[in-house]
């Protein structure tokens, strides 16, 4: 019988260092990293270790939402587990969620956090609307008109490569080739 740890973040920036110091003080035989985001349910390594594991092996979460963020998918593992007598334990709850008392906390919990991020997305929606009546502009800052006319001026002169205007001015090159392009301009060579 071998423990499985299975950890995972959201992106490539985010850290799996507490989850694996978690993982090992759970004295996991293999932990298994995975960089992906939980909203798909396509995750390799999450994959790999289902084919992997065996009757009577378990495998440890430090989380619920680390298997996913969908109750549903959430419980269709949970089952699959269960078919095949794998223990499924997570660390957050300190119990085993493949007993009939263990799901039902499970799927009462993924519901909260489910509903929790449903409305997290609304009220994000509803303050963008908000911001866009009021005629707030969303997004990156532009540059300064200026320095962009700058660069433009620079650039049909013919002496600097696309490079040195970008160091030099601060512009960007998808923006300057941007202008380039809408104001149908040619170097002065």
């Amino acid at each position: 019988m071998t423990s499985f740890g299975y950890a995972r973040v959201s992106t490539r920036e985010q850290n799996l260092d507490t989850q694996i110091e978690q993982l090992k003080t759970r004295k996991c035989d293999v932990i298994i990293e995975e960089k992906m985001t939980g909203a798909t349910f396509k995750r390799p390594e999450l994959e790999r270790l289902l084919e992997t594991a065996q009757d009577g092996d378990t495998i440890v979460v430090t989380r619920v939402d680390r298997l996913g963020r969908n109750t549903q998918q959430l419980l269709e593992l949970v089952n699959e587990l269960q078919k095949r007598n794998i223990t499924l334990f997570v660390i957050e709850l300190g119990m085993e969620v493949t007993h009939r008392n263990g799901k039902m906390f499970l799927t009462i919990l993924s519901a909260l956090a489910e509903n929790e991020r449903e409305l997290l997305a609304e009220k994000r929606n509803a303050g963008l609307e908000n911001a866009k009546r009021k005629g707030i502009k969303l997004g990156r800052k532009g540059k300064a008109k200026g320095q962009v006319e700058l660069a433009i001026e620079i650039w049909k002169q013919g002496d600097k490569t696309i490079k040195e205007i970008e160091e030099s001015t601060g512009v960007g090159k998808s923006i300057l080739y941007r202008e380039i392009k809408k104001r149908d301009l040619k170097r002065e060579v």
